[in-house]
């Protein structure tokens, strides 16, 4: 397995061929890209980083913002897959190549910020925003990076950093709008917002609806994320956000056809909140072999999440239990014994599968 970045952007540097040749290359490219992303996803992370090097392989040329993208998931599969030496060896010959790469920055930074040196992620994310000092989406990761590690404060900062930059554009005003979601100020938020879909900004309508489900307000959630989802540029949060509004109103069956689209997506960011979604919607549809399918694909996907959520592990000794039940038998009878141990056939997993809020994506 190549290890070395630079010597993967030598090996590009070097290939020569046919303009038709070109376009066949990039086609694969791209192609490759999109395997390793799927395999991300999916938690096949060894995959993916062999996947992102056959599409590496394929540019022919100078190095563009493709290949540089591709690299940065690269790190990230790698990390992930356990080979952390790797991953950090490659985010080093990212910054050889480009001393002012803020995206690399962040990656390191974040790496290091699990791996415990949080002084050390703090200096990495200083000069990710020095480098990309315009960019809302790298101070939300910032944020959430350090929200997660215990440091929600110091995330807070990053979140009024970005809060400090001008801007009247569409976009600024649906960044600024999701940054107050964030910081729990829902009505600067909203405003934010309105304004921003007021000029026809497209994610606007998504992270209103995010806020009306944190406000508790189901109608307007739901108007916002379908006004999102009829633009034709929905993605798999919102699909996850229109699932939650379903499993809520116990319309567990109206629920599914968004958590299988959202599953469907080229690009799945939140795959471990679909996969839970889909879990309870099968399970009350009395589908309890999808349901049981779902969970076992969570398990093994996820199965740190899985072994800390000990109504998850109840979940599937009750469908372990189930398997071999047809759904008119089960609907007939009701669900007499669920995981919880309740009496109402309503399980704990069941009630906040429809609460958690969005997953922002990476």
């Amino acid at each position: 397995m190549k290890r070395r970045l630079c010597a993967l952007f030598a090996a590009v540097m070097m290939l020569a061929t046919a303009a038709a040749c070109e376009d066949e290359k990039l086609e694969d490219e791209i192609a490759y890209r999109q395997v390793g992303i799927l395999n991300m996803d999916s938690g096949n992370y060894e995959e993916a980083v062999l996947a992102f090097d056959t599409a590496l392989e394929q540019r022919i040329g100078g190095i563009t913002e493709t290949e540089l993208d591709i690299c940065y998931y690269r790190i990230e599969a790698l990390y992930a897959s356990g080979d952390v030496a790797g991953a950090m060896e490659s985010v080093q010959a990212l910054l050889e190549y480009d001393k002012k790469n803020g995206t690399a920055y962040f990656l390191r930074g974040s790496m290091l910020l699990e791996q415990g040196d949080g002084e050390a992620a703090l200096s990495d994310y200083k000069n990710a925003v020095k480098y990309c000092a315009k960019d809302y989406d790298l101070y939300i990761k910032i944020y959430e990076r350090l929200s997660a590690y215990n440091l929600p404060e110091e995330g807070k900062e990053y979140l009024n950093q970005a809060l400090d930059k001008k801007g009247n554009s569409a976009s600024d005003s649906a960044s600024r709008g999701r940054i107050y979601y964030l910081l729990g100020d829902y009505a600067s938020a909203q405003k934010e917002l309105e304004r921003a879909v007021e000029k026809k900004n497209i994610k606007a309508n998504l992270y209103l609806a995010q806020v009306y489900d944190a406000l508790e307000d189901a109608v307007k959630a739901e108007e916002y994320y379908q006004a999102y989802l009829s633009s034709g540029e929905a993605d798999a949060v919102a699909m996850s956000g229109l699932a939650a509004i379903e499993i809520q109103k116990g319309n567990y069956a109206g629920a599914l056809p968004y958590i299988r689209q959202g599953l469907s997506m080229e690009e799945v960011p939140n795959r471990r909140e679909l996969l839970y979604q889909q879990i309870i919607a099968c399970e009350y549809t009395y589908d309890f072999a999808g349901a049981w399918d779902s969970i076992n694909i969570y398990a093994t996907e996820y199965p740190d999440s899985y072994q800390a959520d000990e109504q998850l592990q109840r979940e599937f000794v009750f469908l372990q239990n189930r398997q071999g039940v047809k759904a008119d038998d089960a609907a007939g009878e009701g669900l007499t014994a669920p995981p919880d141990g309740s009496e109402t056939g309503q399980s704990e997993a069941a009630e906040t599968a429809g609460s958690e809020e969005p997953n922002s994506g990476q």
